[in-house]
């Protein structure tokens, strides 16, 4: 082909064959802007082919680096082909290794076989000690869309034993195919089973949520697993309602191997000046009931609604409002509740009143608490505090003495 260029310090090219060989380090840029870095590389005129069994390096239009052990390219269909260890590195970082590819250059799409998919990309991650990856036994990329076919994908960190085998991710989704839009930011999955330490949970036909770079959109959240002495193993499964650009919902679903689930939800909304949340709970207990395992159903309410009175004249007046309730002592512990209106690791609970106000001349603050105690050997159960205002005003202001 006229439009490819060979760059190489020595070659030959025999006559009768059709065949121009180059000896040694060799740059080849094909038609279609592909870069191809090899050694010994052959072009075969008569098959309409070039070829090297050494390693090759070759970068596409989109900037992904492929490495390979060989590689045949047919230039009639213009698609590379190659057998044996390869890895690709992609523009985002993320890195994939096959066994076998196939590489479209015509319609910009590359087929693989035994995939390894790291996601490198910290947009990928919810936390930086996520290790997102996919094992696939098929696999299929272009600018749009990635699919995997019979696919295992996780974001657990990597684990292992004392004599440093791999173990098992805590959770994983695996399914019949796995299919990521890049422009929608959406993982798609068809017959999908979330297994727990490869212990099957839950299967769905359907299955969609959000790519982890997305940060509000309605959809499944990533799953997350824990483990504690009293629960056992668990599973949070939440689920987001992107309600309109003020307001959101999660559901969250705390499933337990051995226990009863509890069900958390949380909703938010922003005002103008204001930020209102509620977040409650409900489960039916343990099931399995002793004498440290009380029976019963547990539940909790906590909110906090804040409003912002900033005025133009420099006056700042602030109102905060925070309740908090929970139906067992023990509750806040035993299910480690991670919110931001409440820290599981207090021994109390907050149900409070607080009115602030600032100007140039004064400040003043009204508070009112109710203080309940979740310790059993604590002997006073609630604190109150009604009133408790504060007064501070300046007496003087001059430039040359301050303020009295």
């Amino acid at each position: 082909n006229k439009n490819n260029t060979v760059t190489t310090n020595n070659a030959e090219y025999d006559e009768n064959l059709k065949v121009f060989k180059t000896i040694g380090y060799t740059k080849v840029i094909t038609s279609e802007n592909y870069v191809i870095e090899s050694e010994d590389i052959i072009i075969d005129k008569k098959n309409n082919s070039i070829f090297s069994e050494k390693k090759t390096k070759i970068r596409d239009n989109d900037n992904n680096i492929i490495n390979l052990e060989n590689f045949n390219y047919q230039k009639e269909n213009e698609i590379f082909k190659s057998i044996g260890l390869i890895e690709i590195e992609d523009k985002l970082k993320n890195s994939y290794k096959f066994s076998q590819i196939y590489i479209d250059t015509k319609n910009g799409e590359i087929l693989g076989s035994d995939v390894s998919a790291y996601l490198n990309n910290e947009e990928f991650k919810i936390d930086k000690k996520n290790d997102p990856r996919i094992m696939a036994n098929t696999f299929a990329i272009n600018k749009d869309k990635s699919t995997f076919k019979k696919s295992v994908f996780t974001m657990c960190g990597y684990r292992s034993n004392k004599k440093n085998e791999d173990l098992c991710p805590p959770w994983t989704i695996q399914a019949s195919q796995m299919l990521h839009d890049n422009k929608k930011k959406t993982i798609y999955y068809d017959n999908a089973v979330i297994k727990v330490y490869n212990i099957p949970i839950f299967y769905l036909p359907k299955l969609s949520h959000p790519d982890p770079s997305v940060k509000r959109r309605t959809g499944f959240l990533s799953p997350t697993l824990n483990d504690t002495k009293n629960l056992g193993l668990g599973l949070k499964l939440p689920y987001y309602f992107a309600i309109n650009e003020d307001k959101d919902f999660t559901l969250t679903n705390r499933l337990y191997l051995d226990e009863n689930p509890l069900i958390i939800g949380e909703y938010r909304q922003a005002f103008k000046k204001s930020n209102l949340i509620f977040n409650m709970g409900y489960t039916e207990g343990y099931k399995k009931t002793s004498d440290k395992k009380v029976g019963g159903d547990k539940s909790h309410f906590f909110s906090k609604f804040t409003h912002n009175f900033d005025t133009k004249d420099g006056t700042i007046s602030d109102l905060t409002i925070k309740t908090q309730d929970v139906s067992n002592d023990k509750y806040l512990k035993l299910y480690k509740l991670d919110s931001d209106l409440v820290d599981y690791n207090q021994n109390y609970l907050e149900n409070s009143f607080n009115f602030s106000h600032t100007n140039d001349d004064y400040f003043l603050s009204v508070d009112a608490s109710i203080f309940e105690n979740l310790k059993e050997s604590y002997n006073d159960k609630y604190e109150y505090i009604f009133p408790e205002i504060l007064f501070d005003k300046n007496l003087y202001q001059s430039q040359t003495l301050g303020i009295l």
